[in-house]
């Protein structure tokens, strides 16, 4: 009769706090302390077994938002072996609080104010960007923006640029220089990022902002052009809007239709303005007036 020749398998893989990540397999495990090693070198990691689970301790913690990549070697109690390799994000127990305050939808080429595809946050509360992200979606595609390390203070306003030129000016401003870059769209009074993920839908998508992987949006907007009604048919956009709504954020049927859009007549020269701090949802938005832009300059 054969023994048991059958190497662990991997069940969950997740970050339990800022210092230590853990590692479940579908069997009981043996590690070596010194059995795994991190990306990027700086960080020392000590591997601990109990039972099915690793409990891997990580030091210096990873910086918020940071990429590191785990790689090592797991045996069960019959020698049989498994390679494991997870990446993750540096936990974030500091996570800013952001929401969106304005967004232009699309190019516009006016030679005496042109603007790009831009969303404007202004900071609730003070802390960390790192590991936070944004999404945003036409019914072709998911595309997503994550932070990288930054403190914030409240108050602060932030643009993230997605339809960048390309030019040497365009620069992240994640220190206190936040009239460090040019670039359209650029403003000395705002924090700006610049993404090269893809533009935002001109006329019907929806954006989401989050503080960690895993969790529901914290803000959010779902947009539609006024000539559309019934039910969403991209799963893309869906998904979306569907994490907005368990978040209560935006209120939506199920399934999801353009109606619980807030919609509009498309134009590239007006932008979405938000008239609420406190609420959320389609009656927190407007339409601005053609040329009534202010990127980095919230005011209202």
């Amino acid at each position: 009769m054969l023994g048991d020749i059958r190497p662990p398998i991997v069940r969950d893989a997740k970050l339990k706090n800022a210092g230590e990540f853990e590692i479940e397999f579908d069997e009981t495990v043996c590690v070596g302390r010194e059995a795994f090693s991190a990306e990027p070198k700086r960080v020392a990691v000590c591997a601990e077994s109990s039972g099915e689970k690793v409990c891997i301790s990580l030091l210096p913690q990873p910086f918020p938002g940071e990429k590191v990549i785990l790689a090592g070697t797991v045996e069960d109690i019959c020698g049989n072996s498994t390679h494991v390799q997870v990446q993750f994000k540096g936990y974030n127990d500091k996570p800013a609080r952001i929401i969106l305050t304005e967004v232009q939808t699309a190019k516009n080429t006016s030679k005496k104010a042109p603007h790009r595809d831009y969303i404007e946050f202004i900071v609730q509360k003070g802390g960390n960007l790192g590991g936070m992200f944004v999404q945003w979606a036409s019914s072709a595609k998911i595309m997503k923006y994550d932070f990288m390390p930054c403190e914030v203070r409240a108050d602060e306003v932030i643009v993230l640029h997605l339809a960048p030129e390309g030019i040497l000016e365009e620069k992240d401003e994640t220190g206190e220089d936040t009239a460090l870059s040019g670039g359209i769209d650029a403003n000395a009074k705002g924090r700006d990022f610049w993404s090269e993920a893809g533009g935002l839908p001109d006329s019907s998508g929806a954006i989401s902002v989050y503080e960690r992987e895993g969790s529901l949006p914290i803000d959010g907007l779902f947009y539609g052009e006024s000539s559309k009604s019934g039910p969403l048919e991209s799963s893309k956009l869906i998904s979306i809007v569907q994490e907005l709504s368990d978040a209560r954020i935006w209120n939506s049927e199920s399934p999801a239709k353009w109606e619980n859009a807030f919609l509009w007549k498309p134009s590239a020269s007006r932008p979405f303005i938000r008239t609420s701090l406190s609420q959320s949802g389609a009656s927190a938005w407007k339409v601005g007036e053609s040329g009534s832009q202010t990127p980095g300059s919230f005011s209202r």
